[in-house]
């Protein structure tokens, strides 16, 4: 199963691979050693040939937020203000 890493990784990841100092936390690092992209040893961060391969692949383009539906919409004044005692009972 290929792991599924963010892009701020995988920003971290090119900028392992090019040679840059990287500010790692500690919980990053682990996540990243857990997932076989890098390898943390006595020399420092190495990435392993799959983070090569995942940092090498072209940015993968987010869909665009779609505006709440109909239903999710609060009353509002004019100004933009919520309307008072709008809010649907839960019973």
């Amino acid at each position: 199963m290929a792991p599924t890493l963010s892009s701020l990784e995988l920003d971290l990841l090119r900028q392992l691979m090019a040679g840059k100092t990287v500010k790692v936390s500690s919980q990053l690092r682990v996540r990243l050693e857990l997932a076989g992209v890098i390898r943390d040893g006595a020399q420092g961060i190495v990435v392993t040939a799959e983070g090569r391969r995942l940092a090498n692949q072209k940015p993968v383009e987010s869909e665009p937020d779609t505006p709440p539906s109909d239903k999710s919409r609060v009353a509002v004044d004019r100004r933009g203000r919520r309307m008072p005692l709008q809010r649907k009972s839960v019973f």
